[in-house]
């Protein structure tokens, strides 16, 4: 029973004292009622207020960890274009390279053109001088004839002057024994000097259809864009492994020379002899067999260039070998060129090749 109702039966039963007393602590108890009423909603509005300020500041921090997230990608594209960046940097610097070397290269073509011009011109003014000496000769010969026929028919209408005659043919067909051994000795030389001219022409005809066939076929290499995931440790890596496979070959240990390729290596192994191409693709087998074969021959290194592509380090490696010497200085030495290109990547610890390319041109000038 509240003090409220208990005031009120005090009351009723007419105790006045206690009715007033239980009425004071009713009005006391009303006040605290109020008060706490008065306490509780305001802490509802705070309460309220502070969940709205939580929910505010929650929002903020997802508005914020996105923010971050977008910064963090921003910074990674940034990256990117950073890396993409130095990556045609470094493709421009090797272009700009390799159009220094074709400069380069188109410098020392024209200079061999131009000496074979030269040759050229020589042999043609050495063939025009030899055809002029040949005329003069068959001209100095066909009088001797004519001198030694008019000679013998003195002989035999003027027997009184027989002695001076015969010896007038005598010295005539000394003469002329003569003149036909200089006569023989100018048309080998000028066989020669045509012979010569005929295979300078050969040569250059050759190269040219080298050249043009070459050029008219399909690139046997993969497609290269010059982009590489490999790191520089990886590439430092790959290009020392590229140099021990090559001093191997050089070295002679072929066994060591084989370890480095895997199990599955494809080979394209094409043949140029007289601007016909032969292509064929070789197994491990196959290759093993015909590496065994080419280390017998005396390679020389011309040189050892390096790329990376992708996830692997090429080696392209270029040898000669002398075929046909030439027979004089007119003449000109043939070659074997062979051509390797090896594509290395990282299996576990190690790098190992994966594609060969071969081009082997035969029988020609030393390119």
């Amino acid at each position: 029973m509240s003090n409220l109702e208990a005031a009120k039966t005090a009351l009723a039963e007419k105790k006045g004292d206690e009715a007033l007393r239980l009425a004071y602590q009713a009005i006391s108890d009303a006040r605290i009622a109020q008060r706490d009423a008065l306490n509780i909603a305001k802490s509802a509005e705070l309460n309220a207020a502070l969940l709205q300020k939580t929910t505010g500041a929650d929002e903020l921090r997802q508005t914020l960890s996105a923010k971050e997230q977008e910064l963090a990608k921003v910074r990674t594209e940034v990256r990117d274009l950073q890396r993409e960046q130095d990556k045609r940097s470094q493709t421009l610097s090797e272009l700009q390279e390799k159009n220094r070397e074709l400069t380069n290269k188109r410098a020392t073509y024209s200079a061999q053109v131009a000496e074979l011009s030269k040759t050229l011109d020589d042999i043609q003014k050495r063939a025009t001088r030899a055809e002029a000496e040949l005329r003069n000769y068959g001209r100095d010969v066909s009088n001797l004839r004519r001198k030694l026929e008019v000679a013998e028919r003195m002989a035999k209408e003027e027997g009184h002057q027989k002695r001076a005659v015969v010896a007038e043919i005598n010295s005539l067909r000394r003469q002329l024994r003569e003149q036909a051994v200089i006569y023989t000795e100018k048309l080998a030389v000028a066989s020669r000097v045509q012979t010569d001219k005929q295979h300078e022409d050969y040569l250059k005809q050759k190269a040219q259809e080298a050249r043009a066939y070459v050029d008219s076929q399909p690139d046997l290499h993969p497609p290269k864009t010059g982009r590489t995931s490999l790191s520089t440790a990886q590439i430092a890596a790959g290009k020392a492994a590229l140099g021990n496979w090559e001093n191997t070959w050089y070295s002679k240990n072929l066994d060591a020379h084989l370890s480095y390729y895997t199990p599955g290596v494809v080979t394209d192994k094409v043949v140029i002899h007289e601007s016909k191409e032969h292509r064929n693709k070789i197994d491990v087998q196959q290759l093993q067999s015909d590496l065994r074969e080419m280390n017998t021959y005396a390679w020389s290194k011309v040189k050892m260039d390096t790329q990376v592509e992708g996830e692997s380090v090429i080696g392209i490696n270029r040898l000669t070998r002398l075929v046909t010497p030439a027979a004089d200085e007119n003449a000109t030495a043939l070659y074997n060129i062979w051509i390797r290109e090896v594509w290395m990547h990282e299996i576990g610890n190690a790098w190992k090749i994966h594609h060969e390319v071969w081009q082997i041109y035969e029988n020609v000038p030393n390119f």
